[in-house]
């Protein structure tokens, strides 16, 4: 619902109290996602709906003309607002008079939780009097276009959304989280918990030089003398994929290691009836890096060889690589026929219409599954860890963080904005949204009374494989160096050629291996 003149005074003195009693008020999640819908279809031609109503917040201090705080409605089935959250709220009311009528720009991946914020910026834009422009494009196409402003030093964006593979290439062109600390003492909040991040996001992707913490490296901590330079916005973390349902109705246990997962997807491969053992992402993009990772590090073996002195070499073509790939290919035999040239999001559609029946892919996919109108699998899937191969489970993490350029013309609103997005309680927001079921960055999110409803009744149901993995450390990454790009592109073209059998999986490593010894030693 949209509101403007005389009904924007009237609505204008609602109070927190009064806004805490209605978001009592729950919503069923197909009236939830019934809602979102229409917003979003109100906001692309240029209303003002965001969900179902519009609930101000504002104390008049004086009779002077004052801004309005709008908070959307109802976040989530829950109609849940925590109290954290509304405080952040009221803080950022506090310093609205410095950051009235300022703009800021944020360029962003088009993933569920950066959409979840899209959905509520009106809550953190309307407290501090500021339009917020929030750019959102696919992973290439947001790379490219920040990568152009910080290499030209332009201001047009304020904020990065910054994948863990790239943070090499930016952290020049960002500033410390320490700095904006320092700078921005007035704009930052007192209850921020830096120190509540995920272990692996803080050490992969908040910190460059990264630190190697966990194997196959298990280099300690602050061995390069690494700097927070942004903070963890999502953990997309790779996962199984199955249909429990499959599973449930033959009494077959779920697979533990890779060879187990092969006779189960051998087991339920059936063409004639159009339903695939796995779907693979194996197009000539960086999705097939990734997919692959979770086979070679639980191989035992590794795209990288690190040193303590930080001097990186390939390691690409070892006996172990090899075999991970070699194996990754058999599966392939028994993924849906267009595999070679699927991404994340045809190899996540093939899970929601059936057509697949396991797959590891992102976590950030799960609420896809359940999702009315699109998926033909609803409350059929389930999330497990990774099988195991000779060095045990392993997960590839892809995560983003969120940091502010250096050449911004408002760096402490852009400090502001990472805040905000970042916040446990907007996180909690983010996790209970159906159409997001967001993956925390923050461990307090995962305890959360609110949170563990939903894991426990089971509309959450990748939580806890992610959080097992990141606990016990079973996480892998690509070490984001400023050359990664030099290599990338033949790497996952010869992937692609190997799961098409146009080379062998050895042909295709030794490739890589050559291209990385003419262009290498890389450093941090």
């Amino acid at each position: 619902m949209s509101s403007s003149g005389n009904d924007e005074v009237d609505q204008d003195n609602q109070s927190i109290e009064s806004l805490k009693r209605n978001k009592r008020r729950g919503v069923s999640r197909r009236r939830f996602i019934g809602l979102a819908g229409a917003a979003a279809g109100a906001i692309a031609v240029g209303g003002s709906a965001y969900f179902l109503s519009q609930d101000r917040i504002g104390t008049p201090v004086d009779p002077r003309p004052r801004r309005v705080t709008t908070i959307a409605t109802p976040k989530n089935a829950q109609n849940y607002i925590p109290e954290d959250y509304l405080e952040f709220i009221r803080f950022l009311e506090s310093i609205s008079d410095q950051t009235a009528g300022k703009s800021l720009r944020v360029a962003m991946e088009a993933e569920v939780g950066p959409r979840a914020l899209f959905r509520n910026r009106i809550d953190f834009s309307s407290s501090l009097g500021i339009e917020l422009l929030m750019e959102f494009d696919i992973y290439r196409n947001n790379l490219a276009k920040s990568l152009l402003a910080v290499s030209t030093r332009s201001p047009t964006f304020d904020v990065f959304n910054i994948d863990v593979s790239q943070v090499g290439r930016f952290a020049i062109h960002i500033i410390p989280i320490a700095e904006l600390v320092e700078r921005f003492p007035e704009q930052t909040f007192s209850n921020l918990e830096l120190g509540d991040f995920l272990d692996p996001v803080k050490a992969f992707s908040a910190t460059y030089p990264p630190d190697l913490i966990l194997p196959p490296w298990n280099i300690p901590a602050g061995t390069f003398k690494g700097t927070e330079v942004q903070v963890g916005q999502e953990t997309p973390l790779y996962l199984r994929f199955y249909r429990k349902d499959l599973y449930q109705e033959e009494g077959r246990e779920l697979s533990s290691t890779w060879d187990e997962y092969l006779e189960d997807v051998k087991h339920f491969h059936n063409p004639s009836r159009a339903r695939w053992g796995t779907v693979l992402m194996a197009a000539r993009f960086p999705a097939v890096i990734e997919e692959w990772h979770n086979w070679l590090y639980s191989f035992g073996g590794k795209l990288w060889d690190v040193g303590r002195d930080g001097v990186i070499t390939s390691d690409a073509n070892s006996d172990l690589a090899v075999a991970a790939l070699e194996h990754y290919v058999e599966v392939g035999k028994y993924a849906e026929p267009n595999s070679p040239f699927y991404g994340w999001g045809p190899a996540a559609e093939s899970l929601t219409k059936g057509r697949a029946t396991m797959a590891i892919n992102i976590s950030e996919f799960a609420s896809l599954m359940d999702t009315p109108g699109i998926s033909f699998v609803i409350r059929d899937i389930g999330f497990a860890k990774n099988p195991r191969g000779e060095a045990g489970s392993s997960h590839h993490y892809t995560g983003a963080g969120l940091a502010v350029s250096r050449y911004s013309r408002n760096p402490a609103l852009a400090w502001l904005f990472i805040q905000w997005a970042t916040l446990a309680a907007t996180q909690v927001i983010v996790a209970l949204d159906p159409l997001a079921l967001g993956t925390p960055t923050r461990k307090r999110v995962f305890e959360d009374p609110h949170v563990k409803t939903l894991i426990n009744e089971g509309t959450i149901r990748h939580f806890d494989p992610v959080k097992a993995a990141m606990d016990a450390g079973e996480i892998n990454f690509k070490p984001g160096f400023p050359n990664w790009d030099s290599i990338e592109g033949l790497l996952f073209t010869k992937l692609h050629e190997a799961v098409l059998k146009q080379v062998t999986p050895r042909e295709a490593l030794n490739e890589v291996k050559r291209l990385s010894d003419e262009s290498g030693p890389f450093a941090f």
